[in-house]
């Protein structure tokens, strides 16, 4: 990934197959590294990215399956008073955190303080990272008892995987000016979400705001061509009332007609897609339009064009799925 933040990468890549698992073991992190299954590899792939992140860091990080501990002792000689809250791509992870099982899959987070101890089994995995001091958390929580080993699946840790994502996908076009204006954002949406109050979430509204209509926006995407997609099920997945999800998308027209433009758009884009043979009737229907006329009306409505006519003209500049 190219950026323009100053980082430092590591990978295995172009070690000798034998070496690679010794070599990341070897890498200066706050984890003690061993096999996942008590065998030694016979090859190891890993590459970690660590930017600077105004006063946090960011990690990118792709990952053989291994165990992760931090003993008593490396907590008490080398722990760092940093907490890492780690967005799961893919793979997963079990294991302990003090004394707290903890366990997580793709789209979990998890919450370490790397001056406590803790074991886990890590599946191959994908994962954004941000590490925050204690002393700057402390500032935004207070106590930071009950931190190690958080589990907010049933709180905010959908909303926080979402937020993570969206800021991956920026990281590559900022200056060390606007990732430093960025990081004081991002640690205000993390505390709103470990700890949420009225207080906390006032200065991270605009933020929330954004990753939830990203949110419902991609739920749109992937459920275009079923029949059940509407309001009431983007409530239901999202889990978020009607007024909440209304409110969300006033500027885009209310959800309602948000939901027919991309169906309408995705009609579009198939008609005039080279070696598409379907029927504009066909195509309808795959994209939810249960009537002929209600389907003819509204794209005529939008286009200025009937379907046929529209197809005819074989037009290239339809909007595209956003």
């Amino acid at each position: 990934m190219s950026t323009i933040l100053p980082h430092v990468r590591f990978s295995t890549k172009e070690l000798p197959a034998n070496l690679q698992f010794e070599a990341w073991r070897e890498q200066p992190y706050a984890f003690e590294v061993s096999p996942a299954d008590g065998e030694w590899p016979k090859s190891f792939a890993a590459e970690v990215d660590v930017y600077g992140f105004g006063p946090a860091l960011i990690l990118r990080a792709r990952q053989g399956a291994q165990r992760y501990a931090i003993s008593p002792e490396r907590a008490r000689k080398r722990g760092r008073n940093l907490f890492l809250f780690t967005c799961y791509e893919s793979g997963g992870y079990r294991g302990y955190a003090g004394a707290h099982e903890i366990e997580g899959e793709a789209g979990d987070i998890q919450v370490l303080d790397l001056s406590q101890t803790m074991n886990t089994i890590e599946a191959s995995s994908v994962m954004t990272g941000i590490a925050i001091s204690h002393d700057i958390l402390r500032e935004k929580l207070g106590s930071l008892d009950k931190l190690h080993g958080l589990d907010l699946r049933k709180t905010t840790g959908a909303f926080l995987s979402d937020y993570f994502q969206l800021l991956l996908r920026r990281l590559p076009t900022m200056s060390e000016q606007e990732a430093a204006a960025t990081a004081e954002a991002t640690i205000n949406v993390i505390a709103a979400c470990v700890r949420p109050t009225q207080e906390r979430m006032m200065p991270v509204a605009a933020h929330v705001q954004s990753v939830f209509v990203a949110r419902a926006e991609a739920m749109v995407e992937r459920h275009l061509q079923e029949p059940q997609l509407s309001p009431e099920f983007l409530c239901q997945q999202l889990g978020v009332s009607r007024r909440t999800l209304y409110r969300a998308f006033e500027e885009r027209g209310g959800v309602h007609d948000y939901i027919l433009e991309r169906r309408l758009a995705a009609v579009a884009s198939r008609m005039t897609t080279s070696g598409e043979t379907r029927s504009i009737s066909e195509l309808g229907e795959l994209y939810g339009f249960s009537g002929r006329e209600t389907f003819w009306r509204a794209f005529k409505r939008k286009y200025g064009l009937t379907p046929g006519e529209f197809r005819a003209r074989g037009l290239l500049h339809h909007p595209e799925p956003s």
